[in-house]
């Protein structure tokens, strides 16, 4: 029979799962892609894929919907509602037809593309709003303290 610890231990493991599933899953279908898109092309030149962080997502996801609200692309206060432990930040924005659009022009701009496959970074938190025809979209990468 197991020991109380042992039950306990698994109960935390089963929790942690649990929780992981639970955050992983609150993107949207257009967060995930934007993510998935991301780690495709990071994978495809070596580079590290990034894990979605929530609070980089909240403020992406909260930029992208002032953006669209306003139907005007700008740059956040990029330090506002970020982490305060962290060593370097990074944001890319856009607008297109697609999420899938938002992508493909990143990647063919120098910077941004440069900013999508930078080696510092270890999050990313994204953001998406569908405005008309037109997709917002916002990625904040950050390198963390760790």
């Amino acid at each position: 029979m197991p020991t109380r610890t042992a039950r306990s231990r698994a109960l935390v493991g089963l929790v942690a799962v649990a929780l992981a599933l639970v955050l992983t899953a609150c993107l949207s279908g257009g967060q995930q892609r934007m993510v998935d898109l991301v780690n495709r092309d990071r994978a495809a030149q070596g580079r590290a894929t990034l894990p979605n962080h929530a609070t980089l997502s909240t403020k992406a996801q909260a930029w992208a919907d002032e953006m669209a609200r306003e139907g005007r692309v700008s740059h956040s206060t990029l330090t506002d509602g970020t982490p305060s432990c962290r060593r370097a930040l990074g944001e890319n924005v856009a607008a297109a037809s697609s999420v899938d659009g938002l992508h493909r022009a990143w990647m063919a701009s120098a910077g941004h593309r440069a900013n999508i496959l930078d080696l510092r970074w270890d999050h990313i938190g994204v953001g998406v709003t569908r405005s008309g025809d037109r997709y917002y979209g916002v990625q904040v990468f950050m390198e963390g303290c760790t």
